[in-house]
């Protein structure tokens, strides 16, 4: 999947801020206020990372069954479609 936008994540207080800027312009575009596993989602499908991959990290790194990884996964990419960033 193509992102419309490049993120720039930072983590803040436990919590992880995604900022998008405008190519053209540099004003910002697109701020996210994500979790871990949103931080996570989000750099790899900036890496293009496939949704089997991005489960798979998922599975690395939380004990989740694979259904829970691949939900929050689609459900992650549908939110970025919703807010047209995907």
């Amino acid at each position: 999947m193509k992102l419309k936008f490049d993120f720039a994540i930072q983590e803040v207080a436990d919590k992880f801020m995604a900022v998008a800027k405008n190519g053209e312009t540099e004003e910002v575009a697109k701020v996210l206020n994500l979790n871990e596993t949103g931080a996570i989602i989000l750099r790899a499908l900036q890496d293009g990372a496939d949704t089997p991959a991005i489960v798979s990290q998922l599975l690395a790194e939380y004990d989740v069954s694979p259904q829970e990884a691949e939900a929050e996964v689609n459900n992650f990419i549908d939110m970025l479609k919703e807010n047209g960033i995907a």
